[in-house]
């Protein structure tokens, strides 16, 4: 009778922890969606704004009509990508509007030149400016391998660059591109862009996926052409930590232009669940079945 007993209660409890294990709880999921032209959003948005970055009435503007200038905007909140105990990690979209300005022109309405560009960026929280990140280096990463920051520039992100930087850009690039950048300005994937391409009012999106571990872009010009980039990218390898900054970067060099942000929308969901296994025994102990939950 005790024997019955014990293998019903065993019966019954064993479908209950599988069930457990399949609801453990996610890597905390964030949604929010800001059209900087809706009167309201942008004040609503509560941004976190860093050096010469500024809300523009109806836009935010990373960078201020000067060489040399760096820029950096983040949402106020940390975006939890996994879960340390459970084991889950988060997949994000984000889709964003903004623009950018060709920069001076001269006496006969030419440019005069261009640069360097702006980032979508994922890192550390809170957000801050490295020392030395202007021109090439975007708001990115420090070009100062003196600056104790600089070693642990913990950082992903999605850059649309503007000038060619040699030996720091692809060779192949005439100047525009778009680059995914892992703890490195030299990206680890990118895709070369029609020069000049990178002007006027754009879209992109940028999709992870936890599970493959794959990072996608998507870049509409302003012409209405579609270009993409994609590179395997494990944040958990990458960043210092499971709660991030999100937001965007920017900076001029020995040349000018603008960087606008027009509007942002960005949604994580933390569904990629750990391995969880159960065992079923027989009366003698021996394993009789096992179910498992994949981890990703």
């Amino acid at each position: 009778m005790a024997y019955s007993r014990a293998r019903l209660i065993l019966q019954l409890l064993l479908p209950a922890a599988y069930f457990m294990a399949m609801s453990l709880p996610a890597a905390a999921a964030l949604s929010f969606s800001y059209n900087f032209s809706k009167p309201g959003d942008l004040e609503a948005a509560k941004l976190t704004y860093i050096n010469v970055s500024s809300s523009s009435g109806d836009r935010v503007s990373l960078t201020a009509n000067t060489t040399g200038s760096t820029g950096r905007v983040a949402y106020p909140r940390p975006v939890r990508l996994w879960d340390d105990r459970t084991g889950r990690r988060a997949s994000f979209t984000t889709n964003f509007t903004f623009f950018i300005g060709n920069g001076s022109v001269n006496s006969s309405n030419e440019i005069n030149g261009r640069g360097d560009g702006m980032a979508f960026f994922v890192g550390p929280f809170p957000a801050t400016l490295p020392v030395d990140s202007d021109g090439a280096f975007l708001g990115l990463f420090s070009n100062n391998t003196k600056d104790p920051s600089s070693s642990a520039a913990a950082a992903v992100a999605v850059e649309f660059d503007t000038y060619k930087n040699h030996g720091l850009d692809p060779p192949n690039v005439t100047a525009d591109h778009i680059g995914i950048d892992v703890d490195n300005i030299t990206s680890a994937n990118y895709t070369a862009l029609p020069n000049l391409a990178l002007s006027g009012v754009m879209s992109a999106s940028i999709r992870y996926d936890a599970g493959s571990k794959m990072m996608s872009v998507s870049l509409w010009l302003a012409d209405g052409s579609l270009y993409t980039v994609q590179a395997r990218v494990d944040l958990k390898d990458a960043l210092a930590g499971p709660d991030a900054a999100v937001g965007f970067s920017a900076a001029t060099g020995i040349r000018v232009e603008s960087h606008q942000l027009l509007s942002w929308s960005f949604s994580s969901t933390g569904n990629h669940a750990p391995r969880a296994t159960l065992v079923y025994l027989t009366s003698n102990g021996k394993q009789k079945k096992r179910m498992s939950l994949e981890k990703r």
